[in-house]
C-alpha cells in the first residue's frame, strides 16, 4: 500500500523528477530574421560582414562573392549564393527583413543558354536548316508565332501549324522566301521560377527583315526550347500598341514577360 501511494502521488504532484506532461514545450523560432537597418546595404547590393554574421548565428550561412538583386527597392531582394548553390529572398516585415529560401538559379548559366538557343533558331532559319530550326521548339500545342512583314500582313501560327509557317515564310512565300532575320543581340532578357519550371522572355532588335522581336522561351530538362515568338517589321512598328504574345494573368500566365524584377544583366 505504502508503495502504491508513492507512485500515485508521482502522477498527481508536478514533480518527482519529471516535466509536466501537460505543459507544452517552448519552440524555438524558425523564422530567419535580422535588424532592418541593412536596408540600405542591400540596395546597394552589399552583403556587409555584420548582415553575414548575424545570419550565421540563425544557422544560414551565405557566401561573400553572392549577389544581390533588388526587387523592390528599400523593400525586397533575391540573394544568390553560387557558392552553396542557394538562393534566398529578403523582405521587409515591420522593422525586420525577413529570409526564405528561393529556387537557386545559375543567372550566368542559363542567360547564356537561352540566347544560344535564339541565336541557333535564327542561324538555322537563315541558313534554311529547317529541320534544326523546328527542334528548338517545344513543338506544343501552346506554340505560337506572329510575324509581320508588311504594313496590312500579319502572319498567325499555333501549334503545330508553326512548322509549316516557318517552312511557307522560308521557302515558299512569295516575298520572304530570300529574306533572313536580321539585327543585333538580345537587349532584354527576363527570367524566373514558375511552377517547378524556368522560363525566359527576351526582347532584341533581331527581326525577320528588320525589326524587333519578343520571344518566350521554357526550360524542359536540359534544353532551353522557345514557344512562342513575336517579330514586327520596323515599318510597322509604330502601329505596334502592345505585345500579343504577352503572358495573361487572367488565362493561364503563359508567355513573354518583362516585369523588372526578373530582369537578368546581360
Amino acid at each position: 500500500m505504502t508503495l502504491l501511494a508513492l507512485v500515485v502521488s508521482c502522477y498527481t504532484l508536478v514533480g518527482c523528477g519529471s516535466e509536466d506532461p501537460v505543459k507544452p514545450k517552448s519552440k524555438k523560432s524558425s523564422v530567419i530574421a535580422v535588424d532592418s537597418v541593412y536596408a540600405s546595404d542591400l540596395d546597394g547590393g552589399m552583403l556587409p560582414d555584420g548582415l553575414l554574421n548575424e545570419l550565421a548565428t540563425q544557422g544560414v550561412k551565405i557566401g561573400t562573392g553572392s549577389e544581390v538583386k533588388v526587387s523592390q527597392k528599400g523593400r525586397e531582394w533575391l540573394i544568390t549564393d553560387k557558392e552553396n548553390q542557394q538562393a534566398y529572398t529578403a523582405t521587409i516585415e515591420s522593422d525586420k527583413i525577413t529570409f526564405n529560401k528561393a529556387t537557386y538559379i545559375d543567372y550566368e548559366l542559363e542567360r547564356d543558354a537561352v540566347a544560344e538557343t535564339y541565336k541557333s533558331f535564327v542561324t538555322n532559319y537563315n541558313e534554311r536548316e529547317l529541320t534544326n530550326v523546328y527542334k528548338l521548339w517545344t513543338n506544343k500545342s501552346s506554340d505560337y508565332l506572329i510575324v509581320n512583314i508588311a504594313e496590312n500582313e500579319t502572319i498567325y501560327a499555333d501549334g503545330q501549324g508553326v512548322r509549316g509557317t516557318l517552312e511557307k515564310l522560308a521557302k515558299g512565300h512569295h516575298s520572304t522566301k530570300n529574306d533572313r532575320w536580321n539585327g543585333s543581340d538580345i537587349s532584354e532578357m527576363y527570367m524566373r521560377s514558375r511552377g517547378g519550371r524556368l522560363e525566359a522572355g527576351i526582347h532584341t532588335t533581331n527581326a525577320l527583315r528588320h525589326g524587333q522581336t519578343w520571344a518566350y522561351l521554357v526550360k524542359i530538362g536540359k534544353k532551353w526550347l522557345i514557344n512562342k515568338v513575336e517579330s514586327i517589321e520596323t515599318r510597322n512598328l509604330a502601329g505596334h500598341k502592345k505585345i500579343e504574345i504577352h503572358a495573361k494573368s487572367q488565362l493561364d500566365g503563359i508567355g513573354y514577360f518583362d516585369d523588372k524584377k526578373h530582369q537578368v544583366k546581360l
